[in-house]
C-alpha cells in the first residue's frame, strides 16, 4: 500500500471504537480526506500530539482500498493556541471549519486550505478584531466559490455614486441605488478591500473598520446562506 505525506487542518473529528478517531481534514494537495487515527485517544498515543484542532499538522498516511486512510505518523507544524483563550475567536474558528467543510468538495483546490490558514492565523494574532476577520473570511470564501458580490457596478450596470445610498439585490448579487438604503459608499469601498487583500490584518487599522464590518456581516451571512 502506498504512503503519502501532506499537511492537514482538521475540520471535524468523531470518536470511533474504544480509542480511535476518524478525522475529516483538508489538505493543500489531496483535497479533503477522511483519516483514521488508531489509538489516538489513549494517553500514551504517539499520534495525539500532532492532531490538535486549530493547527497545521504534518501527517503520513496509508492509502488503501477504503475511503478512510490510516494515519501512521504525525507532527505538529503550527498550533494557533491563542484562539482558545478568547470565547469569540474560538466560536468563530469553529465556524470557519464548518463553512470550509460545507463549501468544499473532496477534490477542492489549495486556495481553500490557504484561506483557512489565514483565517485561523488572524484569529490567533488579532483576537479582538473578530468582526473584521469574519467579514474578510466570508467575502474571500464567496469569491473562491464564484459567488463574489459585484462591487464594480450597480445591479443596473451603472458606476457607484459617492453621494448615493444603496440596497442589495441578492438575486443579482449587486447593489442598487435607493435614497434610504442601508449601505453607503464607504461600505462599498470596504467590500472592495475585503475582496482584494490577502489578509484581514491590512484592514484592522482603517478608521471605522469595526463599525463597517458589523454592518456588512448580515449581508455576507445572507449571501452565504443563499449558497448553502
Amino acid at each position: 500500500m502506498k504512503q503519502f505525506s501532506t499537511k492537514i487542518i482538521i475540520l471535524g473529528r468523531i470518536n470511533y471504537g474504544e480509542a480511535d478517531r476518524i478525522l475529516n481534514v483538508i489538505t493543500p494537495d489531496h483535497g479533503k480526506l477522511s483519516l483514521l487515527a488508531k489509538g489516538v485517544r489513549r494517553s500514551k498515543s504517539k499520534l495525539a500530539g500532532g492532531l490538535e484542532l486549530f493547527s497545521i499538522s504534518n501527517v503520513t498516511f496509508i492509502d488503501g482500498k477504503s475511503e478512510i486512510k490510516t494515519v501512521i505518523s504525525t507532527q505538529l507544524d503550527r498550533y494557533f493556541s491563542k484562539i482558545v483563550e478568547n470565547i469569540e475567536s474560538t466560536k468563530l474558528a469553529y465556524d470557519f471549519l464548518k463553512k470550509i467543510d460545507k463549501y468544499t468538495k473532496e477534490s477542492c483546490e489549495e486556495q481553500y486550505f490557504n484561506l483557512l490558514i489565514s483565517g485561523l492565523e488572524s484569529l490567533h494574532i488579532h483576537d479582538k478584531n473578530t468582526e473584521i476577520i469574519n467579514v474578510w473570511f466570508l467575502s474571500q470564501l464567496l469569491k473562491l466559490h464564484g459567488s463574489a458580490i459585484n462591487v464594480d457596478t450597480t445591479a443596473n450596470k451603472l458606476p457607484f455614486d459617492e453621494t448615493s445610498n444603496y440596497e442589495f439585490n441578492y438575486d443579482e448579487m449587486a447593489f442598487f441605488a435607493r435614497k434610504d438604503g442601508r449601505f453607503e459608499p464607504k461600505h462599498i469601498k470596504f467590500l472592495r478591500l475585503l475582496l482584494k487583500v490577502n489578509s484581514p490584518e491590512n484592514l484592522i487599522n482603517i478608521e471605522g473598520s469595526q463599525d463597517i464590518a458589523v454592518r456588512l456581516k448580515g449581508l455576507l451571512d445572507n449571501c452565504y446562506r443563499l449558497e448553502y
